[in-house]
């Protein structure tokens, strides 16, 4: 497997991120490749020099672990306006690039992309390198296509989940009712097919586009700047194989819009729905007003997921589909106050 690696001087001078360079873990399932990741941990002092965050009075234990993720075509910035809001309340913020995003390493051919490969990437690192444990996931986009079926496979290892425009189809029509391969789906599909992304500065553009238009929300619009660094990982359409590769491996109908269904990974989404449907630990529902793409998914949790019960769920407004960005400040609060009042055992609800 030929594998790429952006030029660590693309990432030179970020607007907006204050994590630095990541830290490194090697997976050698399929061949040797590099995944990137921030392990960042509140501070345990006042001392206003530390390089992560001060404390707060009351630090929640470090037990308390937030996992952040991304979709296609994002990488771990999308997350930018979410950590230093975590870690000011005490908690360790996890955070990674997909394989073939980000500062991660990036396989040539879009044959070396599959379903099942993430899922395994994504656990090699999450437990076999980090061992999380205690973790409050917010899945959005493919970190939850890929994320929810990783939980499914280790429920042990996740105490409570944020959904936030995301899925997890399966072809199967008792659950495809629910809005998972919606018009815009379809659309975005073959946008990506047809190489609208690989265009000089397509993929910055594209963050841009979201944030301008009638999905923008009221955080602020995206600059030039932060569109470059959306493009940082993609020098140039060789970089690009997964960001082309992803909307291929969502598992869709026969009846696929664009003529090409994609079956793989329907069948083991179906299973992975049969744990979530047994699971009680609390699910918090955080969709956007405005996401043409997977915007009706959260109706299924609703009535399928015994944890969305009781809880507070939000809407975010005027928010698009990337809703770190759009809805990033109502988002940081929705989790905020959800791991607040769904303590862990032994701990006072706030």
């Amino acid at each position: 497997m030929e594998v790429l690696r952006t030029p660590s001087a693309a990432f030179e001078g970020l607007y907006g991120w204050e994590w630095g360079e990541p830290s490194y873990f090697t997976s050698k399932l399929f061949g040797e490749v590099r995944i990137a990741y921030w392990d960042l941990q509140p501070a345990t002092t006042t001392a206003t020099t530390t390089t992560t965050t001060t404390a707060t009075e009351s630090p929640k234990p470090h037990s308390e672990v937030f996992l952040l993720t991304h979709g296609e075509p994002a990488w771990s910035y999308l997350n930018r306006r979410m950590i230093r809001p975590l870690l000011e309340q005490g908690y360790r913020v996890v955070l990674f690039d997909q394989v073939g995003f980000g500062w991660s390493d990036k396989p040539a051919a879009q044959s070396d992309y599959s379903y099942e490969r993430h899922v395994a990437w994504n656990e090699d690192l999450l437990f076999s390198h980090l061992d999380l444990r205690g973790i409050t996931a917010v899945f959005q986009d493919w970190g939850g296509l890929l994320g929810l079926r990783v939980a499914a496979r280790n429920p042990d290892r996740f105490d409570r989940l944020v959904l936030s425009n995301t899925a997890l189809p399966t072809c199967d029509p008792r659950y495809e009712g629910h809005g998972y391969i919606s018009e815009g789906f379809f659309a975005w599909k073959s946008f990506v097919h047809s190489g609208g992304l690989l265009a000089p500065g397509g993929i910055g553009k594209l963050f841009g586009r979201a944030a301008r238009g009638p999905s923008c929300g009221p955080d602020h619009k995206l600059s030039a700047a932060e569109e470059a660094a959306y493009q940082a990982p993609f020098p140039d359409g060789s970089y690009c194989a997964g960001v082309m590769a992803f909307p291929e491996l969502v598992p869709t109908p026969p009846s696929d819009k664009t003529g090409r269904p994609q079956m793989l990974g329907g069948l083991e989404n179906r299973e992975a729905w049969t744990v979530f449907e047994a699971w009680s630990k609390p699910v918090l529902l955080a969709f956007s007003e405005n996401d043409p793409v997977l915007g009706g998914c959260g109706s299924i949790w609703l009535e399928k997921c015994p944890g969305t019960r009781g809880q507070s769920h939000c809407t975010l407004l005027g928010a698009g589909h990337f809703s770190q960005d759009g809805g990033g400040k109502q988002l940081v609060q929705a989790v905020i106050e959800f791991i607040q009042h769904n303590p862990k055992e032994g701990t006072s609800k706030l």
